[in-house]
């Protein structure tokens, strides 16, 4: 099982990511937004830092969104992301869509994004991969183009799909080297991953060996367990801008409690099929991310570590 750890494009610093890495995770992510109701870094800013200061586990980001980038200058930012990293860096991406302003900001329609998505892993996997192309799609429209230099591990590095919807599912299905859902349940990780292997199969596409079989999710641990739920709850809530998670979805997307819950409560997923997971703690109000950190490394690890 494959633990990593995401900051949630809050900058820890090199300490805490130093850290990351003692304490045995086996990944340090972040996500990204542009223009945000909450402080957001963007995503390759904090993935450079993140490589400066580890040197064995993976990093990258989870997720970026890719439609707010041009694939071609996307391409480039991961190739040395992953030279800096000395070939660690794995890639999650999302077509995001659910903060309208960011892409008006930003200069990109809403329209199709599922399309400019779906051609953005196209390119960027031949980009990555060291192809010399062209490429004629619906939304991007390429001639004899390459990247110099290229990535440092061969081939590039592996792109994850990230999302919650059936696009993103079959966009992972055709073209992922891994998915990465959140907010969703172990039961839903179940029925999504099933439905994937069938898009897959009705593609035509054998999945790749090691295929990431993920889901990013939230961590309360506390000794009081009602206390850490409502603390996830109120995480999700303020994270999201969405109150739902204080009323209708309370109690249902965060796995919260003592160490020991925790540790049963993620052994749910690896039970559903994940070979992969990213984890956001919620640590309690005031207290930075070391705490949690060591916490559930010392005594919620062990026993993901088996299953």
């Amino acid at each position: 099982m494959f633990v990593g750890v995401s900051c949630g494009g809050e900058y820890w610093g090199p300490e805490a990511f130093r850290e990351v890495e003692r304490l045995g995770y086996d990944g340090l992510f972040t996500g990204e937004h542009i223009v945000y109701h909450r402080p957001v870094w963007d995503a390759v800013t904090m993935c450079v830092a993140m490589a400066c200061a580890t040197e064995r586990i993976a990093i990258g980001p989870a997720a970026v969104i890719a439609p707010l980038r041009h694939p071609t200058i996307l391409a480039k930012e991961l190739t040395g992301l992953d030279r800096i990293a000395g070939g660690r860096l794995v890639v999650a991406l999302g077509a995001g869509g659910d903060n309208p302003k960011e892409f008006h900001a930003a200069g990109v329609p809403l329209e199709r994004l599922g399309r400019r998505t779906t051609e953005s892993l196209e390119i960027l996997r031949r980009y990555l991969g060291g192809e010399r192309f062209s490429y004629a799609g619906e939304c991007f429209q390429l001639e004899d183009v390459w990247l110099d230099p290229l990535p440092a591990r061969p081939g590039g590095p592996p792109l994850w799909v990230a999302g919650r919807r059936e696009g993103a599912r079959r966009r992972a299905a055709r073209l992922g080297d891994g998915f990465l859902p959140y907010l969703f349940t172990a039961d839903r990780c179940a029925r999504t991953f099933a439905d994937l292997r069938a898009d897959a199969e009705a593609a035509g596409r054998e999945l790749p060996p090691g295929f990431a079989w993920g889901a990013y999710v939230y961590v309360s641990v506390g000794d009081d367990r009602e206390e850490a739920r409502r603390r996830g709850d109120a995480h999700l809530a303020w994270r999201y801008a969405e109150p739902r998670f204080l009323g209708d979805l309370a109690g249902k997307h965060v796995v919260a409690g003592r160490p020991e819950d925790c540790a049963e409560g993620l052994a749910r997923f690896a039970e559903a099929g994940c070979t992969h997971l990213v984890l956001a703690l919620v640590p309690p109000g005031g207290e930075g991310p070391l705490p949690a950190l060591r916490l559930v490394a010392d005594e919620v690890l062990p026993s993901l570590r088996g299953t």
